[in-house]
């Protein structure tokens, strides 16, 4: 008996670290870079740069889905537009990560595929208001960011990046904003 309850509490103890221990390709990859980068001047910059990383992943996979199942094709075209530009500005991320040894995400986390399920589960109308509604927000969500490593940064590699995402930023922010007033019109 004695022995089964320490059984019971060892295999409890295992599965609650391993549940526990658990983390997402993002928090994988901050994690990473802060123990890499700790104290130093960059680390900002980086930890700015992996969230970016994580949310772009996110925005291609989004934008896939509204190049396939869009019902009109101005969405169609908004989303062949951002997929193209994201998957050139995460290969450009992935030329500066190599330069500064910075950990990034490889994969959507848990939350994310959540997200990518929500959008497969629509469609027509209410699928490209979605698309469009998401795209607005995760281009709002980086605006401040990318402007303070513009203001901030030593780095004249990340000065580059950080402007090259905010032109970008404006054009898709400013593409879907319009697209959202034609979408309920």
């Amino acid at each position: 008996m004695k022995m089964n309850v320490i059984r019971y509490f060892s295999i409890s103890l295992a599965a609650f670290l391993l549940i526990a221990c658990q983390q997402t390709p993002k928090e994988e990859a901050l994690q990473e870079n802060n123990y890499r980068f700790e104290g130093l001047a960059v680390s900002n910059e980086v930890n700015v740069l992996t969230n970016y990383a994580a949310n772009t992943l996110l925005s291609i996979r989004l934008a896939d889905i509204a190049v396939q199942d869009a019902s009109t094709s101005q969405v169609r075209e908004l989303a062949k537009m951002m997929a193209k530009d994201h998957r050139q500005l995460y290969g450009e991320l992935e030329k500066l990560a190599a330069n500064y040894n910075m950990a990034l995400p490889a994969e959507l986390s848990e939350g994310q595929r959540e997200t990518v399920k929500m959008l497969e589960s629509k469609t027509g109308a209410s699928l490209d208001q979605s698309y469009v509604d998401m795209s607005i927000s995760y281009h709002e969500a980086f605006s401040d960011k990318m402007e303070n490593i513009i203001k901030d940064t030593s780095h004249e590699s990340m000065l580059e990046f950080a402007r090259l995402v905010d032109s970008h930023r404006y054009v898709h922010l400013n593409e879907a904003k319009k697209l959202k007033m034609e979408l309920e019109a």
